[in-house]
């Protein structure tokens, strides 16, 4: 039938793909021909210019993408390549993605859609903003971006990046520090490069990045840095080179190679002023406080909050009348932090200050854990309930002491002495008391029998990021600040852990702590360590 429409026709070839054409070009394009004939895993194309068709092509492109879905790597350098289509969206196993090198003006927002991407780098193209979706990769732990001509209002962002470990925005046009960068929530990132841009100052925020080792603000236009900057101690390279800074000391400090990194950090915190965002051109002493948590070095402490009270009753007063109480936010319990913290807990509890708890006893429970607020009162040891640390089953208060008891008595044996260890004499303080005191929160629930033991429901663990922490005694008010005071200072200057805010708690309202040689008075007040 063909032959005689078209007597001249002798060879007709159909392909099946509706993709023909780009098929046919494929000779153009032996790379792109191999990983679809052999289902390859990975795409790399290098220096291919001047083929026809583009790799810009977005029919091409689509092909590619469309065929080959199981492609886990893509990287596209020195082609050309102006466009990226949003058929990228068919390589859902996409985990890393470069295109470097390039002429790209702009990235498709299905990138968003890409949720197992770990890893990007667009160097050295022509972008000045970033999609919007960048924000739900969530899994992503390398953004590169250097070289391009991004700005402040063309990022996106950051704060929902919680798997970020490096980011690299140098060589672009932002003038000043992303402010998404610095919200908190970028718990485990510890790469930053913003060199070689139009910064002009650096917010004191930045050192809530807290596991931060390499900052780089080379090659910028900044005349001065916070005071906060000097307090990232985990920093271990920084370049502060080629900036204007008005010190001319400390200007050739930071351009000097030979320089240890803590000889700069010493100096900015020894130089640099104390000032937040909010009380930037006032001293410290005038400042006003912060209504939220500070990020400069400063601890905010406030004192009487109302949403976590704790309501005394009369029947604790005449045993374990005194209990102080406060909540550390925005810990980082991470690696060997947690174990740090449980350690200065056990030192402070056989220290002369607690006496191995016969004279105050600490309970540190993750406030998520139990609902607010809590009664502080006395209960008859088989009306108690507790499910104690380490134990799967609740037991009357009556149970638990007698198991303790028991093993104490086992251990004096065994050692051959003729008094309990040190470690159990809190024992004889409460065996033979008719009540015991306890914490219960609005359920009911029993989270703290002083000074035997806290709840096992609500326990720290390396994720606790706010806790509960109470001081109880027998003796005095004084005795409890005191504990807790030493508590702040091994956190602080043992461990350096930050706590940006600190709540005290009490069901009579603190009025006096003392901390070192300072008095917090009043209901919110700064606290510089």
């Amino acid at each position: 039938m063909l032959s005689r429409i078209c007597p001249c026709l002798t060879t007709f070839t159909v392909y099946s793909d509706f993709y023909g054409l780009t098929d046919m070009s494929f000779a153009e394009w032996p790379e792109l021909a191999t990983v679809s004939k052999e289902q390859r895993f990975e795409l790399v194309v290098k220096d291919a210019k001047g083929r026809n068709p583009s790799l810009s092509d977005d029919e091409l492109q689509k092909s590619v993408f469309s065929k080959n879905s199981q492609l886990n790597f893509v990287s596209i350098s020195g082609c050309g390549l102006s466009h990226l289509s949003p058929s990228i969206i068919a390589c859902s196993q996409l985990t890393k993605l470069v295109i470097i090198r390039n002429e790209l003006v702009s990235v498709p927002d299905e990138i968003g859609t890409l949720s197992k991407l770990t890893f990007v780098d667009f160097s050295n193209n022509n972008l000045e903003s970033l999609p919007t979706s960048f924000s739900t990769l969530t899994k992503l732990e390398t953004l590169v971006v250097t070289g391009n001509k991004l700005t402040n209002a063309g990022l996106f962002d950051f704060s929902a990046l919680q798997a970020l470990l490096v980011l690299d925005i140098s060589h672009n046009e932002l003038t000043s520090v992303p402010a998404t960068l610095t919200g908190g929530q970028l718990v485990r990132l510890h790469t930053l490069n913003l060199a070689h841009n139009k910064i002009t100052e650096v917010t004191p925020k930045l050192n809530v990045i807290e596991h931060m080792k390499t900052l780089n603000l080379s090659e910028n236009e900044i005349t001065s840095l916070p005071w906060a900057i000097g307090q990232m101690e985990k920093i271990r390279i920084l370049d502060l080179s080629q900036n204007p800074f008005k010190d001319g000391r400390f200007r050739k400090l930071a351009n000097d190679k030979r320089a240890k990194v803590s000889a700069v950090v010493a100096y900015i915190a020894k130089h640099a002023p104390k000032v937040t965002d909010d009380t930037a051109g006032d001293s410290a002493e005038n400042a006003e406080p912060p209504s939220g948590p500070s990020d400069d070095g400063t601890v905010v402490i406030r004192i009487g909050v109302s949403e976590m009270y704790v309501k005394r009753l009369e029947s604790v007063t005449p045993i374990r009348p005194f209990l102080a109480c406060c909540v550390l936010r925005n810990l980082d319990l991470t690696g060997e932090n947690f174990k740090k913290f449980i350690n200065i807990q056990t030192k402070l509890h056989s220290s002369s200050l607690c006496g191995n708890r016969t004279i105050a006893a600490i309970g540190t429970h993750e406030i998520k854990s139990f609902q607010p607020p809590l009664k502080y009162l006395a209960l008859p040891p088989d009306e108690l309930h507790i499910t104690a640390l380490h134990k799967k089953k609740p037991v009357s208060a009556r149970e638990l002491i007698d198991a303790l008891v028991r093993d104490a008595d086992l251990a004096r044996k065994r050692t051959k002495r003729n008094t309990l260890n040190p470690l159990h004499r809190y024992l004889n303080i409460v065996v033979d008391l008719p009540v015991l005191p306890c914490l219960i929160d609005a359920n009911g629930l029993v989270i703290s029998l002083a000074p035997i033991t806290n709840s096992d429901l609500t326990k720290m663990s390396e994720e606790t990021q706010c806790v509960w922490v109470e001081v109880s005694s027998a003796e005095s008010m004084t005795v409890c600040k005191e504990v807790i005071i030493n508590m702040f200072s091994s956190l602080f200057y043992l461990i350096y852990l930050r706590i940006r805010f600190i709540l005290f708690v009490s069901s009579e309202p603190l009025s006096e702590v003392e901390a070192g040689n300072r008095k917090i008075l009043g209901e919110s007040v700064l606290l510089r360590l």
